[in-house]
């Protein structure tokens, strides 16, 4: 059954290229990136308070690494930052043949592997690629334009994910005893620019619509659209559930490349967004810092 939901802006900023958010249930917070900014960012959602980390560089994504640390992908490298202390150290290189490229959307899989794509930073297509890092960093797919979502069904026997210029979203038989990919296959055509992408407990996948203003819900099986969250920001980036009850979806938005007439249409565009929904979400899994001696 087709349902439509309304987000409502939960941190009001003028972020001008949200992307990336995770919920950290220890810390009841939800983070997120600022590719643009070069900041990490981060809302307490019971308190409110909010704050902000420069790191100098455009920034992907982040993905928990342990205690006080997280794993970045940045403009050239995949680094490590201690949260604490401020400290930040590389793990591995990324395509520093290509120095117009940087990382762009990342998550980890069951065994805590990261995987992570590039871009080209002017849009130049198929410049860019997926890798899986692991302690070492392997390119899995090659010839993507925009690496996008990627995320995994609950029993981990499908990866799904967004080269956001074929306006699709991919399925791949998944291995997770060795994280390998294969059987590639569409499962469902977009209108709009698909960006961001996480999944919920009924194997449905949420989709942030570049352009769309929304979020839209997918069945995998069949590739039809069962839901929709609308946004008062038309470029939606990314969105990952979170809460004490894992049900709220929260939304990252950008204000890159919107007209100043469109900024005046929807002021709240770069704001972090949420929705409360009647379905929860599978967590994020963190990457294991095991080959990291960390």
């Amino acid at each position: 059954m087709y349902r439509e939901w309304q987000a409502a802006v939960l941190h009001r900023s003028n972020t001008m290229l949200g992307e990336g958010p995770f919920w950290d249930s220890g810390k009841k917070t939800v983070m997120y990136v600022d590719i643009e900014g070069e900041k990490i960012c981060a809302l307490r959602t019971e308190t409110a308070a909010y704050g902000e980390m420069k790191v100098n560089r455009r920034i992907g994504m982040i993905i928990p690494a342990g205690r006080n640390k997280l794993l970045m992908g940045l403009q050239g490298s995949i680094d490590l930052l201690d949260t604490a202390s401020g400290e930040q150290w590389m793990v591995a290189p990324v395509e520093w043949d290509k120095p117009r490229n940087r990382c762009n959307d990342g998550k980890c899989d069951a065994a805590g592997r990261l995987w992570i794509g590039t871009m080209h930073m002017d849009g130049e297509l198929h410049q860019g690629a997926l890798y899986r890092y692991d302690g070492t960093l392997r390119k899995m797919l090659d010839n993507i334009s925009v690496s996008n979502g990627i995320c995994w069904s609950a029993n981990n026997s499908k990866m799904y994910y967004i080269d956001s210029m074929d306006y699709n979203i991919k399925a791949f038989d998944f291995d997770l005893a060795n994280g390998e990919i294969s059987n590639e296959s569409i499962i469902a055509q977009t209108g709009f620019i698909p960006d961001g992408m996480c999944t919920d407990e009924e194997g449905m996948l949420w989709v942030a619509m570049w352009g769309g203003g929304c979020v839209h819900r997918y069945h995998p099986e069949s590739g039809e659209i069962i839901g929709k969250i609308l946004v008062d920001a038309p470029h939606v980036t990314s969105c990952a559930f979170g809460g004490p009850d894992m049900n709220r979806l929260f939304i990252t938005t950008a204000r890159s490349g919107l007209t100043q007439s469109q900024l005046a249409q929807f002021p709240d565009s770069g704001s972090l967004f949420v929705a409360e929904l009647p379905v929860k979400g599978i967590p994020a899994h963190s990457f294991s810092s095991t080959t990291l001696c960390i």
